[in-house]
């Protein structure tokens, strides 16, 4: 049995797989891969919520009476940034979907699952918790329909 992968070389198996929909991920592929895309999702999202409370501060500081002219110098300098890394990381988030995607599949079909589960995803509500809580249980063991183990 391989021993399992670390962050990094699961970053980088799954490069490699960049657009592979077929075989099987292990879970340690799957996960550290899943677990990039929250951080920087969770980046993101918290770059919009200091975007949004810069606006919320300047537009109270206006209602109350504040000079506007440096709060104004402060307000561009925020966007400047806040800019560079929205598109920074929206072209981070557009290289990793499909890798991203193909994890995904392979994952599912480590589990003895088709990869046609991820249109849940496309549900409103619970539809993207299915397929996820699939992807914690072991794979099957042996050679499935998808392929060999990738732990053997």
């Amino acid at each position: 049995m391989k021993p399992t992968l670390n962050f990094f070389e699961a970053i980088k198996v799954c490069f490699s797989k960049y657009a592979t929909f077929s075989g099987r991920a292990r879970r340690s592929e799957f996960w550290w891969f899943y677990l990039l895309g929250v951080i920087l999702n969770m980046a993101f999202s918290g770059l919009v919520k200091w975007k949004m409370a810069k606006i919320a501060a300047i537009e109270s500081a206006i209602y109350s009476g504040v000079d506007i002219n440096s709060l104004q110098a402060q307000a561009e300098s925020a966007d400047t940034i806040f800019y560079t890394c929205a598109i920074i990381l929206c072209v981070i988030g557009l290289i990793l979907f499909i890798p991203m995607l193909a994890a995904w599949v392979r994952r599912l079909h480590d589990v003895g699952k088709s990869g046609h589960l991820l249109w849940l995803i496309l549900l409103c509500g619970v539809g993207g918790l299915i397929p996820l809580i699939m992807c914690i249980s072991d794979g099957q063991p042996g050679e499935n329909q998808y392929g060999p183990n990738p732990k053997e």
